[in-house]
């Protein structure tokens, strides 16, 4: 009897203990989600930007409804309108903070977009995104000040392009800039989310890829390492997604992704497109530091010991122009043709510098003459004014008959008059 007692109060001592865990374990996961929660709510927060008094107003949605939930590699579509003509900017923020921008972009980089139209920008969620949430929010201004002019050059080489890694720092500058205007010029979109749920990698199994191209040749790059030229067989391939990049001199880069599946042979086939060809110019000049210009923009300065080399000139006419203080301007029409240099040789020549001579004399009549050339006669009632003499010194001599021969020795000075007032005597017969 005292062992079946003893016993039963084991098992609800255990029975407490256990309640006690279950407990506890779910307590804590209640404080890790309300955590989770917590910091997800800040994030939001610090994220939207919100037009108080807005006068016009910006919309975003995806192509998939409510508690929208996409996988890394999968398509993604984001639609947008504006109920008035505006610029507008989208940026994403995804689930490590960083922030990207995904219009405009390079296929639409022209953001002006009108009351009522409804625009999509089309994607892949990012293969190596972590779980978690993402965010999309936009801007609409009547004025152009976003983008930025670096995130501008940014979408020049990169279809979705990363512009900062903080999103709260990223935020601080967008209500920087668009705190510069009224309220009725600028408004935001709905901040709108999306859950990415990472797929758990089964046990390692092999695929196979096989690369062709159009021509062959090119060079093979998966995840960004070198694998071969085409045509290239690639055995046992981890099962996953892939980037796949072709080079080839000559023509434009080739992108896209490849999906592997375990046991399975997937074709990539790509027709390379001729990259534009252009051609270059060498310039020798006989003086350094001279400004090149190509068709009156800027391009670099010469060198006195070696030619300069001018690349990626489209074929056609163009104009070279080299300017240097002090010299006179050296300009000339050229024709480059594609993968030829053309060879220029500029000499430049100092630049004539000159002045004027302002004659005074007490007779009409005398002829003027500069270093023995006759020039013309002075006149009584006003000075006689010789232009464009160069400067340095000169023997200036005036005659008429019945007066003394007059000479002397004058200096002209560049961008300057000088005044010279003679006096003819006379002859006594």
């Amino acid at each position: 009897m005292l062992k079946k007692v003893i016993f039963l109060k084991k098992r609800k001592i255990f029975s407490y203990l256990f309640t006690l865990l279950v407990f506890s374990l779910c307590l804590i996961a209640v404080e890790v989600n309300f955590a989770q929660g917590q910091e997800e709510t800040e994030k939001m927060k610090s994220i939207q930007v919100i037009n108080p008094q807005p006068r016009f107003s910006l919309r975003l949605w995806l192509d998939k409804e409510r508690d929208a939930t996409y996988m890394p590699g999968e398509r993604i579509v984001v639609y947008f309108q504006a109920n008035q003509d505006s610029y507008v900017t989208i940026y994403s923020y995804d689930t490590e903070g960083r922030v990207k921008m995904i219009f405009p972009n390079q296929y639409s980089p022209n953001h002006w977009v009108r009351a009522g139209e409804i625009n999509q920008v089309e994607g892949l969620i990012d293969p190596r995104s972590r779980s978690g949430i993402e965010y999309l929010q936009g801007f609409a201004t009547t004025r152009p000040l976003l983008p930025l002019d670096r995130e501008k050059e940014l979408i020049s080489k990169e279809f979705i392009p990363e512009v900062s890694k903080d999103y709260k720092a990223h935020t601080q500058s967008v209500k920087g800039i668009i705190a510069s205007l009224p309220p009725s010029a600028w408004t935001s979109s709905n901040l709108l989310s999306y859950t990415v749920k990472s797929i758990v990698p089964p046990p390692p199994s092999y695929g196979r890829i096989v690369v062709t191209s159009h021509p062959q040749g090119a060079k093979v790059y998966l995840d960004n390492t070198y694998r071969g030229i085409t045509p290239l067989n690639l055995d046992r391939v981890t099962v996953g997604i892939y980037q796949i990049k072709l080079e080839m001199s000559g023509y434009e880069d080739w992108n896209g992704y490849v999906t592997v599946s375990s046991s399975r042979t997937v074709t990539v086939s790509a027709d390379l497109v001729p990259s534009p060809l252009y051609g270059s110019i060498s310039v020798y000049c006989n003086e350094g530091q001279a400004r090149i210009y190509l068709d009156g923009k800027y391009q670099k300065t010469t060198s006195a010991n070696r030619a300069v080399e001018l690349d990626r000139v489209e074929p056609g006419y163009h104009e070279l122009k080299i300017t240097k203080e002090g010299y006179e301007d050296w300009i000339a029409t050229i024709k480059v043709t594609a993968n030829k240099t053309y060879e220029v040789s500029a000499y430049l020549v100092p630049e004539m510098r000159y002045g004027s001579l302002a004659v005074s004399c007490n007779v009409s009549g005398a002829k003027i003459f500069i270093n023995g050339t006759y020039k013309t006669t002075s006149s009584l009632s006003r000075p006689i004014i010789l232009e464009e003499i160069k400067e340095g010194l000169y023997e200036i001599t005036l005659i008429k008959d019945g007066y003394r021969t007059w000479v002397e020795e004058v200096e002209i000075y560049a961008g300057e008059t000088t005044s010279l007032y003679v006096e003819m005597i006379k002859i006594d017969f």
